[in-house]
């Protein structure tokens, strides 16, 4: 499978559909200043900036039977991440560091006191290299709505 390059995607948006930005609700994360939310998706927006994080793995193993929102089984190495708010079956292109993933949101959380907006799996944090500090900073493309 061959994940398209950041700029590939922005490039393949119809002129003129650019983002409408917005002020961000009170309380969500991310780029508030800039009408940018990390939590949600102001109308119209194909992409957002969020501080990320990994799930499954570590100290606090989940187990084979442990359910996502979805209803399918969690999946520590599989390329899916958790928002509170995107809807479930969302795909979303994420980059850190140059480095990218094609994802489908099937889980919830982070939990917002943590300041973090997208988990995403082992499999996916993996591929962007985010493992290493465990949270990092990330541009989210909207792919498709849920």
């Amino acid at each position: 499978m061959t994940i398209p390059a950041a700029a590939d995607v922005l490039a393949a948006r119809e002129p003129g559909a650019e983002p409408q930005q917005q002020q961000a609700p009170e309380g969500h994360y991310g780029r508030a200043s800039q009408g940018v939310p990390g939590n949600a998706m102001p109308d119209g927006a194909h992409s957002f900036t969020a501080k990320a994080s990994y799930y499954g793995g570590g100290p606090r193993r989940y187990e084979p039977n442990t359910h996502t929102a979805s209803g399918e089984r969690f999946n520590q190495w599989g390329l899916t991440a958790a928002h509170r708010t995107l809807p479930l079956g969302t795909r979303l292109l994420v980059t850190h560091h140059g480095r990218s993933v094609v994802v489908r949101v099937n889980d919830r959380g982070p939990a917002a006191w943590t300041g973090r907006s997208l988990d995403l799996s082992r499999g996916a944090a993996t591929r962007i290299g985010l493992i290493a500090n465990g949270t990092g900073p990330v541009l989210v493309q909207v792919l498709n709505g849920g």
